[in-house]
């Protein structure tokens, strides 16, 4: 008898996931193996435009069809209204045979993918695994979630052996990929070229999107807005606005200074490709998104990282400097910016190879098995 293959899902919610996800989706489809993509809803535009980008096709299953993207407090709780009911009335329904079910990262979409798993009898394979910083509050709400989908998953496919480690209480196979499936996504940005900026003197690159920033309205005003005023003093910044930056430059009254400050360029956040390549060329980048924290010890640019702490040990000590939100770490690092340059680095083997080649063992049911 033929080995028979159990079903496949992907439970993706927000664009970041898509990015991480997009190089085990690719590799499941070059091997010929099918998945069903679920989306829950918590972004949506950005999903289908990264989708496309990456040359994958749209979800299969929607757990919350609404347009938009849940860019304030009150459109994240409406969310979340809508989908946990149905997706606890109907899990059934939605997954109606059980497989293997890949959940991602460290959002809600992730805890809700994991209990829509748990409830239509799947197996929970959690990607990017074991990451913790050990501090509720930073970054919040990820690490409530992590320690959530830790309980939850069955199988954890890790970065490395230190979130390997993190997991030790945890029963269920601990994979180690030997790095991040977001390698994976920035070599198929790289491979695509291309000059990102018009600009032809050195430039910085802001991204400031992170909940306990953006909404934080005191630290926005008094930390974030007035380090990067300053920055664009010494070198032009390209600012790439988030939806709920945008959002808070008006919300807070913000949005007309810095449209009319000669050091800063407004810019509308844009593909993945072109917005890897706009990091490649920048001389350094200010962000609080711990993905670009990885992306950028991949290539090697000076990064100034505006957060308290970070569960991610990618650059650290090499390109990545962790601000701590202090003014004297900030000034530390433009006073000799070039000194954390590097020349990258780069995981021994794909990990999302590593990480099909695992996903495949689970999913192949021998005759008269499970």
């Amino acid at each position: 008898m033929v080995a028979e293959m159990r079903p496949l899902y992907v439970v993706l919610g927000t664009r970041a996931q898509v990015i991480k996800m997009a190089p085990i989706m690719r590799e499941l489809s070059r091997r010929d193996i099918p998945y069903n993509l679920v989306h829950t809803g918590q972004h949506h535009e950005s999903i289908r435009e990264s989708l496309y980008e990456f040359g994958l096709q749209p979800p299969d299953v929607y757990l919350d069809r609404r347009n938009g993207e849940a860019e304030t407090r009150e459109d994240f709780a409406r969310w979340l209204l809508r989908v946990v009911p149905r997706m606890c009335s109907k899990a059934r329904s939605i997954i109606r045979r059980p497989g293997e079910m890949l959940i991602h990262g460290d959002t809600v979409s992730t805890v809700l993918g994991a209990l829509l798993g748990k409830l239509s009898g799947c197996t929970i394979v959690h990607v990017e695994a074991g990451l913790r910083s050990f501090d509720i509050w930073n970054p919040f709400p990820e690490e409530l979630c992590r320690l959530a989908a830790f309980y939850l998953a069955d199988h954890y496919l890790c970065p490395d052996e230190e979130a390997a480690a993190n997991l030790s209480r945890y029963p269920g196979k601990k994979i180690v990929l030997g790095g991040n499936t977001l390698y994976d996504s920035v070599r198929f940005a790289l491979e695509r070229g291309g000059r990102a900026s018009d600009f032809s003197q050195p430039y910085a690159v802001a991204s400031i999107h992170r909940y306990e920033n953006v909404f934080d309205q005191e630290r926005f005003e008094s930390i974030i807005l007035p380090e990067l005023l300053e920055i664009s003093g010494q070198v032009p910044v390209i600012f790439v606005l988030h939806p709920v930056t945008r959002r808070a430059l008006v919300r807070y009254g913000w949005w007309e200074e810095m449209k009319a400050t000669e050091g800063i360029r407004l810019c509308e956040r844009m593909g993945y490709v072109h917005f890897i390549n706009l990091l490649r060329d920048a001389e350094f980048v200010v962000t609080d998104g711990g993905s670009n924290q990885e992306e950028l010890s991949y290539l090697g640019v000076p990064c100034l990282l505006l957060r308290k702490a970070t569960e991610r040990q990618e650059g650290l000590g090499a390109n990545v400097m962790l601000s701590g939100l202090e003014k004297v770490e900030v000034h530390r690092f433009l006073q000799d910016y070039q000194a954390f340059a590097t020349s990258g680095s780069e995981p021994a083997v794909s990990p999302s190879r590593r990480a099909v080649d695992f996903i495949t063992q689970l999913t192949v049911c021998q005759p008269g098995g499970k």
